[in-house]
């Protein structure tokens, strides 16, 4: 995909979610699920414009992040959904997310600065642990646990940038959103 459709992708995906998430505060199940089936024909439609491999990845990590959303929030209970279901559009949601962040982290320009961008993500990935760590009442156990499997991708792993921008990302939504 050329830069210019990896930027519009990036666009059109953050301009779903500042659209979808706001409106599901309110949602009833029934229109919850149709944000959930627009999030499907979008990322269907996303993926047809995708090579192969791309697909297949997409696939894979929807795939392995609803097993763990469900492990998470329905069988442990270690966080809930407003209507105490996985609505149907986290799956998709989480497709949409990686292929952003895939899309995002191949742009030219933050191609030329990925050891800068790296190293700042770094930064403040670690700063935000240690504030997680130093804040009342009890320490961010999960945070720190997080942190250090991020450290080990950054260090060791093969796409530094896909994961800084994956981090930077993922703190934009959930400051704004969750």
């Amino acid at each position: 995909m050329s830069a210019r459709g990896s930027l519009a992708y990036a666009i059109a995906f953050a301009a779903f979610v500042a659209i979808a998430l706001p409106l599901d505060r309110a949602t009833s199940l029934l229109e919850q699920s149709a944000l959930g089936l627009t999030a499907w024909v979008f990322l269907a439609v996303a993926l047809w414009l995708q090579p192969p491999a791309v697909r297949v990845q997409v696939a894979t990590l929807v795939v392995l992040a609803t097993v763990l959303e469900i492990i998470g929030s329905i069988v442990w209970g270690a966080y809930r959904y407003r209507l105490e279901n996985l609505p149907l559009y986290v799956p998709a949601g989480h497709g949409l997310f990686y292929l952003a962040a895939l899309r995002v982290a191949s742009l030219p320009l933050l191609e030329r600065h990925a050891r800068r961008i790296v190293i700042a993500a770094t930064a403040a990935a670690t700063l935000w642990m240690l504030y997680g760590l130093a804040r009342p009442p009890l320490p961010d156990l999960l945070g720190f646990v997080t942190w250090a499997i991020f450290i080990r991708f950054i260090v060791r792993g093969r796409f530094p940038l896909l994961y800084a921008v994956s981090f930077a990302m993922t703190t934009a939504l959930e400051l704004r959103w969750v």
